[in-house]
């Protein structure tokens, strides 16, 4: 009897220390990556002059995603489309530039990497609603279509937002928006007569993607 019981024991000893070893090989990893994509809409100044475009993004997830908090790394690479709304209008992402094109022929993109901070509404929960936020360096880059010209210039920017997320086995997909300010960056919005303004260059992406 004795016996038994020790075998007993023993075997309830080893499928709990295979629980936690399975348990740690899927949620102990200390960092996590993932792959997000969608599309871009400016908002702002800049939306008068821009279309809502695409967005693709890496990320590296810090913790584990099980925590009431979480650090995140993002690249992203956003994507808007020229559109003038006026005859003779022109557009630059650069103050100091001198050749202006024809904005409806021109592409703008911004490369972004941002270090976020994530809180976690239900982090328990196989569903949460999740805030993130945080800050990095954005490169904007105006290129045209028609010459070929292109000025870009990077700088510092902010960002804030909300998500949602699940899981699926071993994956955990989401749907975030987000609010980027661009610092200090100003495109320029000219007149045939050289005349304008600037213009502050905000933009939310809007993604799917998932962790793994």
């Amino acid at each position: 009897m004795h016996r038994i019981s020790f075998v007993a024991a023993l075997g309830l000893a080893a499928s709990v220390s295979a629980s936690a070893v399975n348990a740690q090989a899927l949620d102990g990893r200390s960092v996590h990556f993932g792959v997000m994509g969608g599309a871009t809409r400016p908002v702002g100044d800049i939306a008068a002059y821009t279309n809502h475009d695409w967005s693709l993004g890496l990320l590296a997830l810090i913790g584990s995603p099980q925590s009431r908090f979480n650090f995140r790394v993002d690249g992203q690479w956003q994507q808007l489309a020229g559109n003038d709304p006026l005859i003779g209008g022109h557009l630059t992402t650069c103050l100091d530039c001198n050749d202006f094109a024809q904005v409806n022929q021109q592409r703008f993109r911004v490369l972004d990497f941002t270090t976020n901070a994530v809180f976690n509404l239900t982090p328990a929960s196989a569903t949460s609603v999740y805030l993130v936020g945080g800050m990095g360096v954005y490169n904007e880059r105006q290129a045209d279509g028609p010459s070929g010209d292109a000025a870009s210039v990077t700088r510092f920017g902010v960002n804030g937002g909300l998500g949602f997320k699940f899981r699926i086995g071993k994956l955990q997909p989401f749907v975030e928006a987000r609010y980027h300010d661009i610092v200090g960056a100003h495109a320029f919005a000219a007149g045939p007569n050289g005349s304008g303004r600037s213009q502050t260059f905000q933009f939310i992406p809007i993604n799917v993607g998932f962790v793994f």
